[in-house]
């Protein structure tokens, strides 16, 4: 270990840092765990009882931190497939380097299973400190990640920083893990080196295409493309995780499987190499083209964070994107009116709008929170008090089952969603309950399909059992013909004569388009949540492999001076050579991401047309340009290093 420093140094880093991205998400994860979600005396709250007989009391003022959990949640996998990927592909590599120094060891009569206890020795003596000084960072941060969470008005409260034994010692446990499981599976290798691996130089090209890595690459290539290929008819929902999970799945593919293609595409890359920079491009072609595992290390940090933030981005964009498409093609209504002041329209507003010659039609649906009862649970659901028919006629609303019309008391309609996903249909009766009010058993006479125009559930005004009626936060207004033309126009008058104190009315094209700039703002920061620090990671990790990589190269280096290279060509390949990695790696990264986004645009669906596909350019490209950077500043920094020790070597034997 004290010989070979730089390669312990580089898997002290990556599982330190490994372990205290896991325990920051942990940590704040945690803290929305210690926050009480059950509301003081005196709130409504409604007593059901589920198919089984057992009766669920639920309150209005319990705090739904689902939201947050999941963003939490999801930015712990993408944490923890990033450090599997990393820590993995870096015990990997550390074996690879050191070919001949298992080689000489078995040449002095070492034998498979006392280098295997070596390597798993050499594993625990940098896995333990390494998890212990990854706690120590994760303790430091996880206050600071819970206030920035704070910040981004994710969470519904101010989260506090929580115990964090628990959260550390579960970080602790799996970055010991992940070593522990990274160094058997190299150690295994080592145990197979041979004693001639100590005379071959291009040790890093033997057997790189192992029996185990290659049939778990052809199961994780098929386990993506069979979860792809079920995303497009699964539905929105399931898509999701088919898609997200299917495209995790190519990248660990990619990987595993690069010995296979690698070696026909850098040829291919090489090329214009060879012709721009005949020597330096000759050399750096010839060197990511034949050591191919460190070719494979180098390209596998920048496949994995760009494929998954790739993913992540890319599904989350779609979603908004054909949400609001959707929304637009569904909306008839020519205007949309909100409140001038505070959250509700009062009834007079609304009454005011529908006395204009002008207007044909609003809606108004009072959107409101229910509880429901199932076969054997009680939940909340989201609900409004509405009329299906006025509905229908300011937004393109089709009717799946039943015959949609005014509801009447013991009545509802629902949504397609609602009724796929819970079983129901026209005829089943719905059990639910307003909070402050009694169970109310409704029979379903509609389901409907309108995208987010039609909530869950549709009750009929003056529900039995119903607390004061809540009012509407929206409406939409539809013109007459003549008056249609010139929306913009009517929205100022009746802005005016309405009071432009009570209400703000604008044309629905332009309100979609703030709404649109709202969503995309909190989209941007949930996928920051998502992102960033795993991204900060991946590039660390590109940083480590470098250093690593060119631990190893004094040798080569100083041979190429040796015969005459220049200190400019020795630079300019190691500028080529982590160009190509860094390109071959954004270009696997982009295919694996443009399977999974178009089989996941196949499972949204638009009134009218086909889902608009998503992309965050700006993110990806300032990913990728990061992964560039820090790959060249790396490399030609370790480079100089090289040099220096290079012409010391040569001034030494001329004398």
């Amino acid at each position: 270990m004290r010989h070979s420093w730089a390669l312990f140094a580089g898997t002290f880093v990556a599982l330190a840092l490994g372990v205290a991205l896991i325990g920051v998400s942990a940590s704040a994860l945690a803290a929305t765990w210690a926050v009480p979600t059950s509301p003081g005396a005196g709130n409504p709250s409604v007593t059901l009882t589920d198919g089984t007989g057992t009766a669920h009391t639920l309150s209005s003022g319990d705090l739904d931190l689902g939201g947050v959990q999941s963003v939490l949640a999801l930015a712990g996998v993408v944490s923890a497939f990033v450090t599997v990927f990393v820590i993995v592909g870096t015990c990997a590599f550390g074996i690879a380097l050191r070919r001949r120094d298992m080689g000489l060891l078995r040449l002095v009569g070492a034998g498979g299973p006392q280098v295997r206890r070596m390597v798993l020795g050499e594993s625990l003596a940098v896995a333990v400190p390494a998890a212990l000084a990854g706690c120590a960072v994760a303790a430091g941060a996880a206050p600071v990640a819970v206030e920035a969470l704070n910040g981004t008005g994710l969470s519904p409260v101010d989260l506090r920083p929580g115990p964090l034994f628990w959260p550390l010692v579960f970080a602790a446990g799996s970055g010991l893990f992940m070593a522990v499981l990274g160094m058997l599976a190299a150690s295994g290798r080592a145990a197979r080196v041979r004693p001639t691996e100590a005379l071959r130089e291009a040790d890093l090209d033997a057997r790189t295409m192992t029996a185990g890595r290659g049939v778990m690459g052809v199961l994780m290539l098929v386990t993506g493309a069979v979860m792809l290929a079920l995303a497009p008819g699964a539905g929105a929902e399931a898509a999701t995780p088919l898609a997200l999970f299917g495209m995790m799945a190519l990248a660990v593919a990619a990987t595993l499987l690069g010995p296979v293609y690698l070696p026909p595409l850098l040829r291919l890359m090489a090329l214009p190499l060879r012709w721009a920079d005949p020597v330096a491009g000759r050399l750096a072609a010839e060197s990511v083209r034949t050591s191919r595992r460190r070719t494979a290390s180098l390209v596998g940090p920048v496949l994995a964070i760009l494929a998954i933030v790739g993913a992540f981005t890319t599904v989350l964009s779609t979603t908004g994107a054909a949400t609001e498409a959707d929304d637009r093609a569904r909306t008839v209504a020519q205007l949309v009116v909100e409140p001038a002041r505070g959250d509700e329209l009062s009834t007079d507003d609304v009454a005011a709008l529908r006395a204009d010659p002008r207007v044909t039609a609003v809606s108004a649906p009072a959107a409101l929170e229910v509880a429901v009862a199932g076969p054997d649970s009680v939940w909340k659901e989201q609900a409004a008090i509405a009329d299906p028919t006025t509905l229908a006629r300011t937004h393109r609303i089709t009717v799946v089952d039943g015959s949609p019309g005014p509801l009447r008391p013991g009545t509802i309609a629902v949504s397609r969603e609602f009724a796929d996903w819970y079983g129901y249909r026209a005829g089943s009766t719905v059990t639910y309950g307003l909070f402050g009010g009694r169970p109310v058993k409704a029979r379903v006479v509609a389901v409907l399909e309108g995208g987010s125009a039609v909530p869950p559930l549709l009750l009929p005004p003056g529900s039995r059992g119903a607390a004061p009626a809540p009012a509407p936060s929206r409406a939409a207004v539809l013109l007459d013909k003549e008056a249609a033309g010139s929306a913009r126009a009517v929205a100022a008058e009746l802005t005016a004569r309405v009071g432009a104190d009570r209400v703000r009315v604008v044309p629905s094209a332009q309100w979609f388009g703030e709404a649109a700039t709202d969503q995309d703002r909190l989209n941007r920061l949930v996928l920051a949540v998502l992102t960033v620090p795993a991204s900060l990671y991946a590039l660390i990790a590109v940083a480590g492999t470098l250093v690593m990589s060119y631990s190893r190269r004094g040798r080569e280096i100083a041979g190429m001076r040796m015969l005459g290279v220049s200190v400019g060509q020795v630079r300019r390949m190691a500028l080529w050579e982590t160009l190509s990695a860094s390109a071959l790696g954004v270009l696997i990264a982009a295919g694996v991401v443009a399977v999974g986004a178009r089989a996941y645009q196949g499972s949204l669906t638009v009134f009218g047309g086909e889902a608009p596909l998503s992309v965050e350019w700006g993110m990806l490209a300032a990913l990728t340009a990061a992964c560039v950077l820090v790959g060249v500043v790396v490399s030609l920094a370790a480079t100089g290093r090289l040099l220096r020790q290079a012409g010391v070597t040569m001034v030494t034997s001329r004398q």
